[in-house]
């Protein structure tokens, strides 16, 4: 399932899919052309002006017996810890199984380790369904688009906005956080720490995580 876009956006993968059109009973289908990582905002405007991608929302469909054949052939360790686990599914001691197994198997996607090896012919079908994935500052903000002021503003707690045009204020601290002359802003403050950011590259709040763990603060983790 490829997601039409309704905007550039940084936060997901997309799936390019090939012009010609398959219908598959009256679904419009098309053949994958690849799988494409998350791109910078001028890529991101590129692929929505160019029509012919899709975001990679993760959903899959296929048959249980298709997709642990697939696993079995391009993650044969993670195809012998379900094997493993299929053998101690209903005895005492599955939860602790559980623990070993996934402890012992490397962390990769579906999509790396399966999609984007699998020899079979894969197909997307275009799909407009509401769907988002909350996965970032901007996506909450871009789906409660009923609660936005006169300008394009969303906050929430005690926060006072003045001439602030399409930004999102978050008071989550007890204290009131008042912001003037704000444009496309991310303010969020907790009790522990205030993040301030671009809106629109609140994805990369990922490399304050990367920051604080190469600097040992663990505890605002």
């Amino acid at each position: 399932m490829g997601i039409v876009p309704n905007r550039p956006d940084t936060g997901y993968g997309y799936i390019r899919r090939d012009q010609e059109n398959i219908d598959a009973e009256e679904t419009p289908a098309y053949r994958v052309s690849a799988f494409v990582e998350k791109p910078d905002l001028e890529t991101a405007k590129h692929y929505l002006t160019q029509g012919d991608y899709l975001w990679n929302a993760g959903i899959f469909v296929a048959t249980p017996e298709v997709i642990l054949l697939e696993i079995k052939i391009h993650l044969p360790d993670l195809y012998r810890g379900l094997e493993r686990l299929k053998s101690s599914i209903h005895n005492a001691d599955f939860e602790r199984e559980i623990e070993v197994v996934y402890g012992q198997i490397a962390s990769v996607s579906f999509d790396y380790g399966i999609m984007e090896k699998t020899k079979y012919p894969l197909m997307v079908v275009p799909c407009e369904c509401g769907w988002s994935n909350v996965g970032s500052w901007a996506s909450l903000y871009d789906l409660r688009r009923e609660e936005h002021d006169e300008r394009g503003n969303l906050s929430e707690g005690d926060s006072l906005l003045i001439d602030c045009e399409g930004s999102f204020v978050s008071s989550g601290s007890g204290k009131l956080v008042a912001c003037i002359g704000l444009k496309n802003c991310l303010v969020v403050d907790i009790p522990d720490a205030l993040l301030v950011a671009d809106l629109d590259k609140s994805q990369e709040v990922r490399k304050i995580t990367e920051t604080l763990k190469n600097a040992k603060w663990e505890k605002l983790l």
